[in-house]
């Protein structure tokens, strides 16, 4: 749906398969309001002359994790089914699949081999307009690790991504990239990883005209230092911070060169509160829709507080600015038009209950408020969902 619940998202995150299964099952079952479901300005009219609607979502999911001596397989296979009480043209079904080989050679190698195909409904606030579009993203990737020594290794990895999407008029927005890296990775025997990576990027807009001024292909050059790290028995910090350079072959004048990063430090305050704490900066990132031009900078923070053994609650609150940088392309149609940032808010609280360990229920309500602009309207949403999930 074109906005993630803050409900969804708990759920995601504590819902973890049995460790002691190789093979696990889970159904769900979810029910949404949404009180402008479009991301409307007050002044434009939806659909029907209804904003609102009502969302059911059924899910089922098989996932399967074991290791084989050295070797580790992973298949996690998912389906939704999207079915709206009013616009029932958006309705969908959305297909989520991963499968992996973690493999390992002796001492001394190592690595993955991956790929995973995902649809989303793009998200009314990222693509604007009222009509359903799908959006199917692949990725395919490969990686080998050399360790010399106990803690360090070098290796490198290669991944072709590919995104399409549902309707004629987002081609602009599909592309294809290939990436390549090289990784020097210090892992202590205390589990904490460091990995400093060079990225290069080749991507391509293919439904972009081959013309000057135009970004129809690029390359995307980074370095950065990553990994996780525990500080002390209550603090973990994850994430990357590096620089990229973005340069575009027919349009020398858009090249980007700056500072990127993704932060995230989650304190367990007590034995039954915790608090997490994301940063991020980023250019093309794989959760915007938006093309690789536009900037995003966000900052997310999630607290959490254990009630008791079966209830959690929590809250969300995020802010998020993206900078198109004036890329007339993201607006299709050939518009040139200079399009300035946007600055949009997230904010509700979440509660879950667990009678079972396989069995949990939660609740959400959220508010989404996006600052209107000269090229962007604003506009104020509010959600509320309750939702079933069986694992087993």
């Amino acid at each position: 749906m074109c906005a993630i619940t803050l409900t969804s998202m708990f759920l995601h995150e504590s819902a973890g398969a049995d460790e002691g299964d190789a093979l696990n099952f889970d159904v769900s079952q979810s029910i949404r309001y949404e009180s402008n479901l479009f991301r409307l300005a007050d002044d434009e009219r939806a659909p029907e002359n209804k904003a609102h609607d009502t969302v059911s979502e059924t899910g089922i999911g098989m996932k399967f994790d074991r290791h084989y001596g050295r070797q580790r397989l992973l298949a996690d296979l998912n389906l939704v089914s999207a079915r709206y009480a009013i616009h029932g043209d958006l309705d969908h079904d959305r297909p989520d699949a991963k499968l992996a080989w973690e493999w390992g050679l002796g001492d001394r190698w190592s690595g993955e081999l991956s790929h995973a195909y995902r649809e989303t409904l793009t998200g009314f606030d990222e693509a604007g307009g009222t009509r359903r579009n799908m959006n199917a993203y692949t990725r395919t990737h490969a990686s080998a690790d050399y360790w010399w020594h106990p803690r360090w290794a070098v290796g490198m990895g290669f991944a072709h991504t590919r995104s399409r999407f549902e309707r004629s008029d987002a081609d602009v927005a599909e592309f294809d990239a290939d990436t390549v890296d090289v990784n020097l990775t210090y892992r202590p025997p205390t589990g904490n990883r460091v990995v400093l990576t060079l990225r290069d990027t080749e991507g391509e807009y293919p439904d972009r005209p081959e013309v000057t001024g135009s970004i129809r292909d690029y390359r995307q050059q980074e370095v950065r230092l990553g990994g996780e790290w525990r500080l002390s028995g209550a603090t973990r910090v994850s994430g990357f911070i590096g620089r990229t350079r973005v340069s575009y072959r027919l349009a020398p004048e858009r090249d980007f060169t700056g500072t990127i990063g993704r932060i995230g430090v989650v304190w367990d305050a007590t034995a039954k509160t915790s608090v997490e704490l994301s940063v991020r900066r980023e250019i093309g990132a794989r959760q915007d829709l938006a093309a690789n031009y536009a900037v995003t900078e966000a900052v997310r923070l999630v607290p959490k507080w254990e009630v008791t053994d079966k209830v959690t609650l929590g809250a969300g609150l995020e802010w998020r600015r993206r900078d198109y940088r004036g890329d007339p392309e993201l607006l299709g149609g050939g518009v040139v038009r200079e399009r300035p940032a946007d600055n949009s808010y997230r904010y509700g609280l979440t509660a879950e209950y667990r009678p079972l360990r396989a069995l949990s229920f939660a609740f959400g309500v959220q508010r989404q408020v996006r600052d209107g602009s000269r090229s962007l309207s604003g506009y104020s949403a509010n959600t509320a969902d309750v939702s079933m999930r069986f694992r087993f």
